[in-house]
């Protein structure tokens, strides 16, 4: 599981830093219920990081912690865009991330995957 979670988070921050898109990306254009296609990729793609999270640390770390630990690397993820000169901070994708963390974080409560 933590060589899963390992490499979860190296995918994630390599999705951070490369360039993806131009500024004519098909999914700036497309909209599902007036949200963007991105903003919901943002959520989609950061919703397993508090189940792996919580799943490798079953025992060391509160529910509590677990959502704070994934909302930080989410926020510190989309921060690193900002420092990157091809890349660009948007405070919509920090959203998407903070959605799908939440999101992440009510199955881990829901399905009990954690003992505490």
């Amino acid at each position: 599981m933590k060589y899963l979670a390992t490499t979860y988070l190296l995918i994630l921050l390599l999705l951070t830093v490369i360039p993806l898109n131009g500024e004519d990306s098909a999914l700036n254009d497309n909209y599902l219920f007036s949200i963007r296609w991105d903003y919901i990729g943002h959520a989609l793609v950061y919703l397993p990081l508090p189940v792996l999270i919580s799943l490798v640390w079953r025992n060391a770390l509160s529910l509590w912690i677990v959502l704070v630990v994934s909302l930080v690397i989410a926020a510190g993820f989309e921060l690193l865009q900002g420092l990157v000169p091809y890349r660009a901070f948007n405070v919509n994708d920090m959203a998407g991330n903070g959605v799908g963390v939440v999101v992440g974080w009510l199955a881990v409560c829901l399905n009990g995957l954690k003992g505490k």
